[in-house]
């Protein structure tokens, strides 16, 4: 599967998402820690010490 060309970007991060759209397991371990770390992020904006 040749994916288009990401304009713009640098090289690396083409490389990254092709690799991400030919191993679907990787792109869903890496969905899964970003939603963990924006859900720690928004846990400790959200309870902060009054």
């Amino acid at each position: 599967m040749d994916i288009a060309c990401y304009r713009g970007m640098p090289k690396f991060v083409g490389a990254f998402i092709e690799a991400l759209y030919q191993n679907p397991t990787q792109l869903f371990v890496a969905m899964a820690g970003i939603a963990v770390v924006v859900g720690l992020w928004w846990y400790k904006v959200n309870n902060k010490a009054e």
